[in-house]
């Protein structure tokens, strides 16, 4: 009951100061909410501490879902994380507790993501530069998978050539799960993925398909279009021209119209290998369905009654003209 009433006051604070009605508060309504909450008056200081802390979209405003994070650690520090009794000092309780809860669960993903930190391109700020992951848990570790490789379509691995090298550290990284799938792609991904599984028992290999530029990719279409495809790794290069772009618009439309698993940077394609792992490891086909089955896009069946339609009216308009001519 304490955190419902924390929260209806959180609300009603919020909007009582929301002056403007923006949704927001800045700077000189942050202060006045807090100096009613507080019941003291506080520094400039100390309401830019506070916003610091709190201001989770780094925006330089509070909205009303970091208002009711900071009523949540002001409510903490109220009830019992006090040294001393007065309001400045659960003031800084409060940010105090708010910033170690938020360092932990930093340090804790990024001691998780460390084994991704190259793959990902972590856009970081230099704090945890030097953080070295002593104990990072098994990501990839073997297993029995419950549907062998042969009983299921094509995985596809397809990578522009500025992502190659990306594609191959996100191969090696993720090796006991791709492993368990047929692979197939264009020439140098293939090339790759036969070194990078040299000596390894039980891959079974697919097409090897030509280089995306020679046709490659259109393979890969005609592939997925015959039901051999049920998922594609892609790794393209937003920031270069490509002489094929028709051949990969063409691909990735396919992968939509066919409803087949596609994942296009490493951020999606780890999410995705997480599922991989979980529908083999626990035999969950249906986290995986186009492996198994032809689907389609929900847009293909309006699409083919249209297209009935027109044909429809093609045939009767073609019988009228015969009719007409055989009456003239």
């Amino acid at each position: 009951q304490a955190t419902i009433t924390m929260y209806d006051n959180a609300e009603k604070t919020f909007c009582e100061f929301d002056g403007d009605d923006s949704g927001h508060l800045d700077n000189d309504e942050l202060k006045a909410a807090l100096c009613s909450i507080l019941k003291e008056e506080i520094t400039e200081s100390q309401v830019d501490s506070v916003r610091k802390q709190f201001d989770v979209y780094d925006d330089g405003k509070i909205d009303i879902s970091e208002f009711k994070l900071m009523m949540k650690y002001f409510e903490k520090a109220k009830n019992g994380a006090l040294t001393r009794s007065d309001s400045v000092q659960q003031l800084e309780n409060a940010i105090n507790a708010a910033k170690k809860d938020t360092d932990d669960l930093l340090t804790e993903i990024s001691t998780k993501i460390y084994p991704f930190r190259d793959l990902l391109c972590i856009q970081k700020d230099g704090e945890d530069a030097e953080l070295v992951a002593t104990d990072t848990p098994n990501h990839d570790d073997d297993f029995e998978p419950a549907f062998p490789a042969t009983h299921m379509r094509c995985l596809a691995l397809v990578s522009h050539n500025e992502m190659k090298g990306t594609m191959k550290k996100f191969v090696i990284a993720n090796k006991n799960i791709l492993k368990k799938f047929r692979l197939t792609g264009t020439n140098s991904t293939m090339t790759m993925l036969k070194e990078v599984f040299a000596g390894e028992s039980g891959i079974v290999f697919g097409p090897s398909c030509r280089s995306g530029p020679l046709g490659g990719d259109a393979e890969l279409v005609a592939q997925m279009c015959s039901g051999k495809i049920g998922g594609m790794i892609f790794f393209q290069d937003p920031m270069s021209a490509h002489p094929h772009q028709a051949d990969i618009d063409c691909l990735c439309r396919q992968a939509l119209v066919h409803n087949a698993v596609i994942m296009c940077n490493p951020t999606t394609a780890l999410l995705g290998l997480s599922t991989f792992r979980t529908a083999l490891k626990e035999g969950k086909p249906e986290l995986i369905p186009s492996f198994f089955f032809s689907l389609q896009s929900p847009a293909v069946t309006a699409y083919k009654a249209n297209q009935k339609k027109v044909i429809q009216s093609f045939a009767s308009s073609n019988e009228a003209n015969t009719v007409a001519t055989a009456t003239d």
